[in-house]
């Protein structure tokens, strides 16, 4: 179930019964030359959709903007401060709350948003502790990284993986249509860490962190989704919606 396609006495009707929310969240950075700049939003509101259906329960719009400055010397990437992403995900749910929503399931796409989030947390419930929170970092799940590890190994990488890259191909296929070529090389295996944007853009020349993305392929990325799926949807089943 989708918010965004529903009416507020709809809504209302939902919160007789149920007092959770899925929050999708992702970030709008470059993934590499041959991976999409919508990568983490679009993966983690495909992930938050298909659990939303399995558990009944309602999936709000996703945050498609996270914390990337180390990605801005790419075109076409964005970025909210840390600062500001808290405040960010505390109006987003201090928002929510007063509707009657208790219990916020973020599932998100993008690893710099982690610290944030898990601060944003913290000082809500400095306040209101009668909420709860759940993080579900998609491409964490450890059936994924189980399955990531058998098929690609250490070429999988860290950053415009194989497997996140395999994803999008699966969902959206019309973004693939025209082959992008690139040159493979090795990328740095240790790295200062935080950089700066273009600090990152001189160590890893091409965006590309460890991976390589030649390996993703379509079926890959169905299998990938459908395992986080799988394991986050019995994750928030285990607890009363």
């Amino acid at each position: 179930m989708e918010l965004a396609l529903m009416t507020w006495p709809e809504v209302e009707t939902y919160l007789k019964t149920k007092k959770t929310l899925i929050i999708p969240v992702g970030s709008t950075e470059q993934h590499g030359p041959t991976g999409l700049i919508g990568t983490d939003f679009l993966t983690a509101n495909d992930v938050a959709l298909a659990v939303g259906e399995k558990t009944d329960i309602l999936v709000a719009p996703p945050l498609a903007y996270g914390m990337a400055h180390h990605h801005l010397a790419f075109p076409g990437s964005s970025a909210i401060k840390p600062s500001t992403m808290i405040l960010v995900i505390k109006d987003i749910v201090e928002a929510f709350s007063r509707s009657g929503f208790q219990r916020f399931c973020f599932i998100n796409g993008h690893g710099g948003n982690i610290p944030s989030l898990q601060a944003s947390f913290s000082e809500i419930l400095d306040r209101d502790q009668h909420l709860h929170f759940e993080l579900y970092n998609w491409w964490h799940m450890s059936s994924v990284t189980t399955y990531e590890t058998e098929v690609f190994g250490s070429e999988n990488g860290f950053h415009a993986t194989c497997g996140e890259i395999s994803a999008t191909m699966a969902r959206y296929p019309q973004a693939y249509r025209k082959e992008r070529y690139y040159k493979h090389t090795p990328t740095p295996d240790r790295h200062a860490w935080p950089l700066s944007p273009g600090e990152f853009r001189e160590t890893f020349s091409d965006g590309r962190m460890g991976s390589n993305p030649a390996l993703a392929t379509a079926a890959h990325g169905e299998k990938i989704l459908s395992l986080a799926i799988q394991e986050i949807t019995g994750l928030i089943d285990r607890k009363k919606h």
